[in-house]
């Protein structure tokens, strides 16, 4: 797979675009399945498939979580994730600081920050001000041990004194601690914009979640006040004077086996190789690559269908799931009339290559096997569609979205949009 933006796609003889990742949610279904007698037989399954508890538990965990956050568009998703990691940006020089008995971001460091960005431009940015609160409260915790700040982005703070933005204020009672962002310099560091997003930092001073919804704030908060304060650790600041570039970009690791299938993790990917597409080509740019491998007589491949299309409808615009088959069109289309499979089943790509070139060359002897592909070419993960689950994908995404953000690709630059704007 070639480490550029413009892949192609060559239809007939061979497609070449960067490949797919992907997962979320448990798959249900065992590793192989052996073929009927009339042609060629996998291998022993290496995974044992999943009880229907664990399964339903597993299903039940990740739709939880995908709770926690709110839907962005991929601008917003992609600069927020950026500022995950690094130590809550300082207070501007130039920032108004309301209700606030402290005067400098270090002197939060051991309790937990909410922060929630907002103007008094619209109804909604207040909303989301006393919604983050009721979050707060809902977690139970101490005063001492979390507290709220209302970040007003720069919109109706450049007339004289900010009086509409107070008045505003004053009249919605909202006596939390507010930081007037004029200049939008704290803005930009979170990466947050014209849209209401909640953060969350740590005791340390680290940016641990964004994008939260008032569950994600409820829970995220809990789960960080039990984590313990130390002071000798300093939070991670960022590099100014560095431009972030794709290298910077570090991607989790997966040491568990890959089972029936050459361990291709960390290298680059073969060329995307299909003769035609059953339903949709699909679209890979900037996106994750998540590839199924799969048969139309594979029980288990077919079981695993609805995971995928969980897969597909959960991250439309940072995912692009397909299923690569390698049976001749006739077998194929013989498949899909046996076992009543319609386009409409699935809510991704399904291509033939009845060559195997791809298969070949990650070695699989056991379906369904799945690979996951980073937007630079870069196989990430690999192994059976059941061990993708809502944290495996979710990392990979936030990776792949800071990759995208680095390289400049994708929704093109999301950093420093207030400052931008002001130019």
């Amino acid at each position: 797979m070639k480490n550029t933006h413009h892949r192609r796609i060559h239809v007939a003889l061979s497609f070449a675009t960067c490949l797919v990742i992907g997962g979320l949610l448990a798959a249900s279904a065992p590793q192989n399945a052996p073929k009927p007698a009339s042609g060629p037989t996998n291998g022993p399954a290496s995974r044992p498939a999943s009880t229907p508890a664990q399964k339903a538990a597993e299903k039940a965990a990740a739709r939880e979580r995908a709770r926690w956050f709110a839907k962005l568009d991929r601008d917003d998703k992609a600069a927020s994730d950026a500022a995950i990691g690094f130590a809550m940006p300082a207070f501007p020089e130039d920032a108004e600081l309301l209700n606030m008995k402290v005067k400098a971001a270090t002197d939060l460091r051991g309790k937990v920050i909410v922060i929630q960005t907002f103007t008094t431009k619209n109804v909604a940015g207040l909303v989301a001000v006393e919604e983050a609160r009721t979050a707060i409260a809902n977690a139970g915790l101490p005063a001492e041990d979390i507290s709220l700040i209302a970040v007003h982005t720069p919109e109706e703070l450049d007339n004289e004194d900010s009086k509409k933005a107070r008045a505003a204020i004053e009249k919605r009672k909202l006596d939390a601690p507010i930081l007037l962002d004029a200049s939008g310099a704290f803005c930009d560091e979170l990466g947050a914009f014209r849209r209401p997003i909640a953060y969350i930092v740590d005791r340390q001073g680290n940016v641990r979640y964004a994008g939260l919804s008032p569950i994600g704030i409820t829970a995220t908060a809990k789960e960080l006040a039990a984590e313990t304060y130390d002071p000798s650790i300093a939070a991670k600041a960022r590099d100014e004077g560095k431009v972030a570039t794709s290298s910077d970009v570090v991607f989790p690791t997966f040491t568990d086996a890959v089972g029936s299938a050459t361990d291709l993790r960390g290298k680059p990917a073969p060329d995307l190789a299909v003769q035609k597409w059953w339903n949709a080509e699909p679209n890979t740019r900037g996106k994750l690559a998540v590839v199924d491998f799969w048969a139309t007589w594979c029980n288990p491949c077919r079981a695993a269908i609805p995971h995928m299309n969980e897969i597909a409808k959960a991250y439309p615009n940072d995912i692009a799931c397909m299923g690569i088959t390698d049976e001749s069109s006739r077998d194929f289309d013989e498949g899909v009339l046996k076992y009543r499979l319609n386009k409409s089943d699935f809510a991704y790509s399904v291509g033939l290559d009845s060559q195997a070139r791809m298969k070949n060359v990650f070695g699989i002897r056991g379906i369904p096997h799945v690979a996951v592909i980073s937007s630079d070419g870069i196989v990430r993960w690999q192994g059976h569609p059941s061990s993708l689950n809502a944290d495996v994908v979710s990392r990979l995404v936030a990776a792949n979205r800071a990759l995208v953000t680095a390289s400049g690709g994708g929704a093109g630059a999301t950093g420093n949009r207030w400052s931008r704007s002001r130019r």
